[in-house]
């Protein structure tokens, strides 16, 4: 079974609404209505939207809320085309039973309920009954319902299924259908040969030229596409809506589906169709943000952020909806990934680099450097993750020069460090010789701050000891002399030492880890290199 080069156009309009838009369903007429009876049922409906009276409600699964005269008119046009008729016979119910089937009688494309004890239950409001009949009779294990009969009641059985799925899909609150066994019996369908050469028999029967001979096989063919196509839609939209587990329980039992031997051929073509407005949607947004971009420069990194912000939900929606290698999932991400990147380039031809960095400056870098970040993670494809890796080092390399080096946020110029190196010291008496740099470590004003507190509650906790080693023991102690005294002082320079070593010293000491460790320092200091513009005892040279 191949879809190569196959008119599959009859199934092409199918939707998750196929049931509910069923000219069957909506009209009530049979499978054997004729053109005389469907031009009666048009004369009456006519007769009815004149007088005002009641639409008649169908016998067989009525809809809810009921259809307009509007709907019912457009389901009778619909039968008037052979093809759309031939569609709405194969999506609904085949006679079983009464010695009719679709292969034979007068009434080949159609029953009287009467003749089927399953549609008579489904008449009923019966549903799980007509369900075991006809299950009954299409596995026929005692050999006692003609072949044709047991094709038919496969088929309700699959459409029945199908049916009460879609419509527990589209009905709020419902229980979750069982897709796993709705696939599974179409897949049944689509296997029985019976199946097929009853609806070649109904095909020459209508005896109508625009229905051709090859037509049953074009809808063989199709049903695979245009089932897993409904499924895609629904999957897509329980996406849309958040509902995860429904997506989930949908795609899981397409996966697994048995539809052919172009399955998974089939079901990529179908997630790639219902994931299309997404990739779409991305695909506007990155042209809009890169026309802006090159239009305006300095717009670049803004234009950016817009495609790395406003993508990131559609993204995560493709990305439930498709496989991880599926050829729209890959390029749309990498398309994010590229144009973020034409834009910071646009950005970084247009921007003023001021000497020495301002704040603004700073801060620009950081977020040309954020963005690049956010773009690797976004590209899919390993050439385009190599890319952004490059530009993210050559940006990182920039942006560290300027960034705080403590708190590694904010801009690092307004109090930066400037620390002495020297080194290479060369002693030829009586003349010592030596080489020395000034290392500028960025730090912004609030680190700055923060030590200065820190250092400034030092001075405030020493003076508050002091105070209290001396006031007490004067006034507790009025006229003992100086000995209580210096035993308080001995006592607070105690207490003092123990609250700098616990509260103080360790932010001290991370503070001054945190120094050592720049990389310029820190090179320096490997290489033998110590603090000071020159060696200690070496006066003004």
């Amino acid at each position: 079974m191949t879809t190569h080069g196959t008119d599959l156009a009859p199934l092409r309009r199918v939707s998750a609404q196929l049931y509910r838009q069923n000219a069957f369903r909506l009209t009530g007429v049979p499978l054997s209505a004729t053109a005389r009876d469907i031009r009666r049922q048009s004369d009456m409906l006519a007769i009815l939207e004149k007088t005002g009276a009641p639409l008649p409600v169908p016998d067989l699964l009525p809809l809810r809320p009921e259809p307009s005269s509007a709907d019912i008119r457009a389901a009778l046009d619909r039968l008037a085309d052979p093809r759309q008729r031939l569609v709405d016979e194969f999506f609904w119910f085949w006679p079983v039973g009464g010695g009719s089937s679709s292969g034979g009688g007068d009434d080949s494309r159609g029953a009287d309920t009467g003749e089927d004890p399953a549609l008579a239950a489904l008449a009923a409001g019966d549903t799980q009954a007509a369900a075991r009949l006809w299950a009954a009779m299409a596995e026929n294990s005692d050999r006692q319902v003609p072949a044709p009969d047991a094709a038919n009641a496969l088929h309700n059985v699959a459409v029945l299924g199908h049916l009460q799925a879609l419509d527990a899909e589209l009905t709020p609150g419902s229980e979750p259908p069982d897709w796993v066994l709705v696939y599974r019996r179409w897949g049944d369908v689509l296997r029985d040969h019976q199946v097929w050469s009853g609806l070649e028999e109904r095909i020459r029967r209508a005896a109508d030229a625009r229905l051709d001979a090859d037509l049953a096989d074009t809808i063989r063919t199709g049903l695979p596409a245009a089932l897993l196509s409904i499924g895609a839609g629904l999957a897509a939209e329980a996406i849309a809506a958040g509902e995860r587990d429904r997506a989930e329980r949908q795609l899981t039992a397409m996966r697994g589906a048995r539809l052919g031997s172009d399955a998974e051929e089939t079901l990529g073509a179908a997630l790639r169709t219902a994931g299309a407005p997404w990739a779409d949607e991305i695909d506007r947004l990155c042209d809009s943000a890169v026309g802006v971009a090159n239009g305006t420069r300095k717009e670049g990194l803004a234009q950016a952020e817009r495609i790395l912000t406003e993508s990131t939900g559609t993204l995560e929606r493709l990305d439930l909806l498709l496989p991880a290698d599926e050829s729209t999932r890959v390029r749309t991400r990498d398309r994010v990934a590229v144009e973020t990147l034409t834009c910071l380039l646009a950005f970084d031809q247009a921007r003023d680099r001021p000497e020495p960095p301002t704040e603004s400056s700073v801060r620009e870098q950081q977020r040309m450097s954020a963005a690049t970040v956010r773009a690797e993670g976004v590209a899919a494809s390993e050439t385009v993750r190599e890319r952004l890796a490059e530009n993210r080092r050559i940006l990182e390399a920039a942006t560290q020069s300027f960034t705080c080096w403590f708190c590694e946020e904010e801009p690092g110029v307004s109090a930066a460090m400037e620390i002495w190196m020297h080194g290479d010291i060369t002693r030829t008496y009586p003349r010592v010789s030596w080489r020395n740099t000034k290392v500028t470590v960025p730090r912004c004003s609030s680190c700055e701050s923060r030590t200065s507190r820190r250092q400034g509650a030092a001075v405030l906790r020493c003076a508050l000891y002091l105070l209290v080693a001396i006031s007490i023991p004067t006034m507790l102690f009025p006229g003992s002399g100086g000995g209580f005294i210096a035993l308080a002082v001995f006592a607070a320079f105690a207490a003092l030492l123990v609250d700098v070593l616990a509260a103080v010293a360790p932010a001290g000491r991370r503070e001054k880890a945190r120094l050592d460790s720049f990389p310029v320092l820190k090179d320096l200091t490997a290489r033998g290199w110590n603090r000071g513009e020159k060696p200690l005892g070496i006066g003004n040279v």
